[in-house]
């Protein structure tokens, strides 16, 4: 080795390496609104508000915060779970999950007429218990287990956020509902939670609507029932931030990790660029939680970032692809208003489809199979035979609700195949373009998502488009809650579909 004088080791400076992580928004992508978060001693569970869709309430788990995927639902046939009648964005609200003592809990609300309910499990794959009625007005039911085993049960109502405790495996109020707090404007009051840090309970709910007025507010209390301090300004909110792509945040859940610090889980949107339009609907997205002055707020001085720096890696989820080597009911496929089991046959690699009612029948169950658009730029596809199987009308869809649909159709007539572009908006609904073509045994079928348009494809042949706007959330003729799906579909007879459908 070189001799070197003693000076030339002494001016080597060692740098620390600072390993810089980030989250990646949203952690949940497409039609996952109202997130809730729990931590059962393995695992971290996220559940999302379903509405009209069946299964209901979708549970996702990560081991780490980094990697999420999509593992069961609450409420299936198994516990005689079924929405039909339901319009529209109602059906099931907005969810809580909690675990307690080697039980999950999961609380939410039937707009259908139920109201509020509770169904627990001992294990997250289920069986879930049949919902347990706890009350019937108000929305966002949430619990909170104290030290000492009780459970404190809180919800929305008319005049703001109301608790009282609960015994949680049966529903059961113990206790008359309690005025918690007006809210700080008293302005659409909701999705209240509690949580406890140093002595003091800490009241963290959502104001504004869930729209772009739609922000978070925390107070705090030595008391469960109150009087709540609340702080003047809000811990989360981009009302301010009008031309961000993220707007309407709010709607969270904190949660304390094993190592002190903590995070939230939340609702928002993305815009594709025109502001106050958005087509994906409401995603989860993610941020930690810093204590400032003895108040949890959300990301930066309440403002987020679809890139959030962290000590958190997270990896953004892969787009649905569905094989027919699958079970149906182990993936996250959604239908609408129940399961219909029966309408659909599962080959070695294909799937019958029993045609049942018309996507544009209100409140009805057609034989759809649906994925949520997880971003504006996607590919979706299937693969639809043309012999003798196809009977009826068979194809794709990107369905908002059976007022807002686009559908590349497929009918079989001799020996043609006539394919249809129908559009559904508002009240009209019309077959845009007829024509017939000679396929091959299948007809690959395929929607092209952007920022402006849809585009179908039929064997590469571009059929019809259809403009996003068709399906923002702002141009229904009423509140909706949801957002774009794309999937397969049968009607007025079978349709078979080859090796399995979604985004390629």
């Amino acid at each position: 080795m070189e001799n070197r004088p003693l000076l030339y080791y002494q001016q080597i400076r060692i740098f620390p390496v600072i390993i810089s992580f980030m989250i990646h928004n949203p952690i949940i992508p497409g039609f996952n609104p109202d997130p809730s978060i729990t931590f059962d001693g393995k695992r971290y569970i996220i559940a999302t508000s379903t509405f009209e869709y069946y299964p209901g309430i979708a549970l996702y788990t990560s081991e780490d915060l980094s990697v999420w995927k999509y593992e069961t639902s609450v409420m299936t046939s198994a516990n005689g779970f079924s929405l039909r009648g339901v319009k529209n964005s109602s059906g099931l609200y907005a969810a809580t999950i909690r675990f307690h003592s080697g039980r999950y809990y999961a609380v939410t609300t039937n707009k259908n007429g139920f109201g509020n309910f509770v169904s627990h499990a001992d294990s997250l794959a289920g069986p879930w218990t049949e919902p347990l009625f706890i009350h019937e007005d108000g929305i966002d039911p949430s619990l909170l287990f104290l030290p000492d085993g009780s459970c404190f049960y809180t919800q929305n109502g008319k005049g703001g956020l109301f608790g009282a405790f609960i015994d949680p495996d049966s529903g059961k109020l113990l206790e008359p509902l309690h005025l918690l707090s007006p809210g700080l404007t008293g302005n659409a009051t909701e999705a209240p939670h509690i949580y406890m840090k140093d002595g003091l309970f800490y009241l963290v709910f959502a104001e504004g609507g869930t729209e772009y007025g739609h922000h978070e507010v925390a107070g705090r209390s030595e008391s469960v029932y109150g009087p709540y301090e609340l702080r003047k300004t809000p811990i989360l909110s981009h009302v301010d931030r009008k031309r961000h792509m993220i707007q309407a945040t709010g709607h969270a859940d904190l949660l304390e990790l094993g190592n002190g610090s903590w995070i939230a889980v939340f609702l928002a949107i993305r815009v594709p660029g025109r502001a106050h339009l958005h087509n994906l609907g409401r995603e989860t997205f993610m941020a930690e939680v810093t204590w400032e002055d003895g108040w949890p707020v959300i990301g930066h001085g309440g403002e987020i970032e679809l890139e959030e720096e962290s000590f958190i890696e997270t990896v953004p989820m892969k787009p649905d692809y569905i094989s027919f080597h699958q079970d149906l009911p182990d993936t996250s496929v959604l239908r609408l208003r129940a399961e219909h089991a029966s309408r659909y046959e599962r080959c070695i690699d294909s799937l019958l489809i029993h045609g049942g009612d018309e996507l544009s029948k209100d409140m009805g169950e057609p034989a759809s199979l649906l994925l949520r658009q997880p971003e504006f730029e996607s590919v979706f596809s299937a693969d639809l035979r043309c012999d003798e199987t196809l009977t009826g009308c068979a194809g794709i869809t990107v369905f908002y609700n059976s007022d807002y649909h686009a559908d590349l159709c497929l009918e079989r007539t001799g020996e043609e195949i006539r394919v249809s572009f129908r559009r559904k908006i508002h009240d009209l609904e019309t077959a845009v373009l007829k024509k017939t073509i000679n396929p091959g045994h299948s007809v690959h079928l395929e929607v092209r998502t952007g920022r402006q348009w849809y585009v179908f494809f039929a064997d590469g042949e571009e059929i019809g488009r259809a403009a996003m706007a068709s399906f923002a959330t702002e141009g229904t003729m009423y509140m909706t809650f949801t957002g774009t799906l794309i999937g397969i579909f049968a009607e007025n007879g079978d349709g078979v579909f080859e090796e399995g459908f979604g985004f390629i």
